[in-house]
C-alpha cells in the first residue's frame, strides 16, 4: 500500500488552528503565572512554618531531657550565689528555650530568602513563558507548513530551532545554597576591598 501525501489545509483550517494555538498559549502563560504565585506561597509557607516540640516525639524527649539538665544546673548556681551571699535577686541564672523556626526568625534572614526565592521564581517564569510562546510559534509555523505549496517556503519553516525548557518546583535547601553563595562572594568582595585577608 502506497502512503498517501499529507494533506494541505486549507485556508480557512489554517486560520483556526492558528486562532486555537495562540489561545492556548495565552491560557499556559496564565497557568505558568499562576504558578508562580502558587511557588511563592509555597515558599512563603515553608519559611513561616513554626514547629513545637511536642509535634516530634525525638524532639519532645530532647526538649524535656534539656530541661531537667538546666533545672539542676540552676539550683546548682543557686546554691553557690546562697554560699557567696549573693540575694537571689542578683543572682545569675542559665536557661534554656526551644526555638520552632531556627534563623528564619530573624527578619533580615527572611527577607534574603525571600528575595532570592522571587528572583528564582521570576527567572523560571520567564524561562516557562519563553517555551510556551516558542511552541507555539512553532505549532503556528507547523500548521501555515501543512497549507504551503511551495517547497522554498516549506524549508524556510523547517529552519526554525527546537524548543526546550520547563518550570520546576521551588527548592527551599537550593534558595539557601544560593544564598549563602551570594553570602561569600560579598564577603570575599569586601576583603579585597579593603585589603582583609
Amino acid at each position: 500500500m502506497k502512503e498517501e501525501p499529507p494533506r494541505k489545509l486549507s485556508r480557512n483550517e489554517t486560520h483556526d488552528l492558528s486562532m486555537i494555538i495562540k489561545d492556548r498559549s495565552k491560557v499556559l502563560r496564565a497557568h505558568a503565572e499562576e504558578q508562580a504565585a502558587a511557588c511563592m506561597a509555597d515558599f512563603e509557607r515553608q519559611m513561616a512554618t513554626v514547629y513545637t516540640f511536642d509535634q516530634d516525639e525525638v524532639w519532645q524527649k530532647a526538649t524535656r531531657e534539656a530541661q531537667r539538665v538546666v533545672q539542676e544546673s540552676q539550683d546548682t548556681i543557686a546554691k553557690r550565689c546562697k554560699q557567696l551571699g549573693i540575694p537571689s535577686a542578683f543572682a545569675p541564672s542559665i536557661s534554656a528555650s526551644w526555638q520552632g523556626r531556627g534563623e528564619n526568625m530573624l527578619a533580615a534572614r527572611r527577607a534574603e530568602l525571600r528575595r532570592v526565592a522571587q528572583t528564582s521564581i521570576a527567572a523560571m517564569t520567564k524561562a516557562a513563558i519563553t517555551k510556551i510562546e516558542k511552541q507555539a510559534l512553532d505549532l503556528r509555523t507547523q500548521v501555515v507548513g501543512m497549507g504551503l505549496l511551495s517547497p522554498d517556503a516549506k524549508m524556510f519553516l523547517e529552519s526554525l530551532a527546537p524548543v526546550e525548557d520547563s518550570m520546576r518546583a521551588l527548592d527551599f535547601a537550593e534558595i539557601e545554597k544560593k544564598l549563602e553563595k551570594e553570602q561569600q562572594l560579598r564577603l570575599a568582595d569586601r576583603r579585597r576591598l579593603y585589603g582583609g585577608d
